[in-house]
């Protein structure tokens, strides 16, 4: 009797110390919450005619009263690897580390290859969202679809929910045109039948693409061997578009070597001046203060005379108002910012449309060019934080969160939901008390069938549909107490809740599985069924 007395005075000590540590630290809400819609591999000229035409009426809708902005500059040259990285950052293509799917540290003289540059673009994706590259596979872009239904919760927590749909680049380079609009219809379609549209009041959204997609009846050029063909034991390494050579070589006349067998554009920098030959002559730019300044010899290539340019220094923006509606968009300041890059290779060459890089991959579409569906993107935004831009139709994309949307990316929230679940198991009712100390942290205390179980588990991964989480704990009984590990999965879609927990007891050397279905009655009650033992209620607060 008197052990049973302790046992019951310290069960109440533990659950009393709990409650007083745990109990009263308050939730952290985000100001101005954001709905962020990455688009991955869409042109502006190809987004605005499918939307015009009505055949992406959810987006419509969902932007009815936003801004649209048309004329949206990625960086050259057009790649998730490069614009993705700098985008939080507000950082053009003059800084930051990547240049392209592989380039030569000019430190180190390493060569720093896809896979690592792969690592470094998935970095800067937050944690909640990096599962949404492995969703932009062939089939699995449907899990991208069905995350939009918890999109809103995910915001509601963390400040910002950051959607990105990369299906529409896949398909894009490996089945070409009509797959790539398909997709974005399928990413239409998803907004429609997922995104919980009612509960946006007050929520900011921006729908954006990274960069755009040539198609055309494509010419392979077998650029790897043209590089090996002209610089011979002087190539270093090569990576498109970047040329990386040993030493010194004829820079002029190894451009006009290149242009001669099939490459429409090779720039290269001579001290603070780029130049880059066509077939058709040679381009100038040369910068100072911010400011760029475009010459050409021959045939002006771009058609910037056509549109009253004189010769004069232009800024970025200017640059980008002067030539929005060309075919050739702001490549002056573009392609001058790259080259002050210091990974940026020794010759950086350029193809257009219909020619486009031989690959084993990427043989339908691409964006290896700088024309207008290569690098023009459409933005959009909605929302209390953006009523101040109407009126707007130009933008640098790299800009998007430095200067017009003040999304604080740095947020984490306090802790965990706590929670207080009474359950009728067979014929013994418990009770579980949730509380987080921390965000990604959370302890359980159980109290059922002569037993109570104390653990503490810690979230290892999470995205949009599921969270699993790792912990251990102690049981504590009248005959004895033991250790246990314990890996709990949960699932959820809109109110429908799932979760499956395993449980090792080390005492027993057993394993014990809990599978578990719930639904959300309201934000702060859940009704769930522990299969083939009992049903309960959850208060969550």
């Amino acid at each position: 009797m008197e052990a049973n007395n302790i046992s019951k005075n310290t069960y109440r000590l533990t659950l009393l110390f709990i409650v007083l540590v745990f109990v009263f630290i308050p939730t952290a809400e985000a100001a101005n919450p954001f709905l962020i819609l990455h688009l991955d591999a869409v042109s502006s000229q190809d987004f605005f005619r499918e939307l015009e035409a009505g055949n992406l009426p959810n987006i419509e809708a969902l932007f009815a009263d936003g801004i649209h902005i048309r004329h949206g500059m990625s960086l050259f040259p057009g790649g998730t690897e490069m614009i993705y990285p700098r985008l939080k950052a507000g950082l053009s293509n003059s800084q930051g580390e990547s240049v392209g799917w592989g380039y030569v540290d000019p430190t180190s003289k390493k060569v720093v290859r896809q896979l690592d540059v792969l690592l470094d673009l998935l970095s800067y994706l937050p944690r909640n969202s990096k599962s949404f590259w492995a969703y932009g596979l062939p089939g699995l872009e449907n899990l991208t679809a069905l995350s939009l239904v918890n999109a809103v919760d995910v915001l509601e927590t963390h400040g910002y929910a950051e959607v990105l749909w990369f299906a529409t680049d896949v398909v894009g380079h490996f089945l070409g045109a009509t797959a790539h609009l398909e997709s974005l219809y399928f990413f239409d379609r998803a907004l429609g039948r997922f995104l919980p549209m009612d509960r946006l009041d007050q929520v900011n959204i921006i729908l954006y693409a990274d960069h755009g997609m040539s198609f055309a009846d494509p010419v392979l050029i077998d650029i790897p061997a043209l590089v090996k063909d002209v610089f011979g034991r002087d190539l270093q390494y090569y990576s498109y578009p970047n040329v990386f050579v040993h030493g010194s070589v004829d820079q002029a006349k190894s451009a006009d070597q290149l242009v001669a067998q099939g490459v429409d554009f090779v720039f290269y920098r001579q001290g603070d001046d780029v130049y880059g030959h066509h077939k058709g002559g040679v381009v100038h730019f040369s910068g100072e203060d911010g400011l760029v300044s475009y010459a050409f010899s021959g045939v002006d290539p771009f058609g910037y005379d056509q549109l009253g340019y004189m010769g004069e220094a232009l800024d970025r923006y200017e640059w980008l108002e002067l030539t929005k509606h060309s075919k050739f968009p702001a490549i002056p300041p573009n392609v001058y910012s790259y080259f002050q890059n210091p990974n940026a290779g020794h010759f950086v060459v350029n193809l257009m449309p219909p020619k486009m890089p031989k690959t084993v991959r990427a043989n339908k579409g691409n964006h290896a060019d700088f024309t207008n569906t290569g690098l023009m993107v459409p933005i959009l935004l909605k929302g209390p934080d953006f009523e101040h831009l109407r009126g707007m139709d130009t933008m640098w994309l790299n800009e998007l969160y430095s200067k017009y949307a003040p999304v604080d990316f740095d947020f984490t929230p306090k802790r965990e939901d706590n929670s207080v679940s009474f359950t009728a198991v067979s014929a013994h009712p418990g009770l579980s008390l949730q509380l987080s100390p921390a965000y990604r942290l959370r302890t359980h205390f159980q109290v059922a069938a002569g037993q109570a179980r104390l653990a503490v588990e810690y979230d290892l991964y999470s995205d949009f549909l599921v969270r699993n989480w790792l912990g251990v704990g102690t049981k504590l009984a009248a005959e004895g107490s033991s250790i246990f590990v314990q890996g709990t999965s949960e699932l959820q879609l809109g109110r429908f809740l799932a979760a499956l927990r395993g449980t090792y007891d080390l005492g027993e050397a057993r394993l014990k599985w809990r599978k578990t279905v719930g639904y959300e009655l309201n934000e702060q009650l859940s009704a769930f069924w522990h299969i083939g033992e009992g049903v309960g209620l959850k208060f969550i607060w």
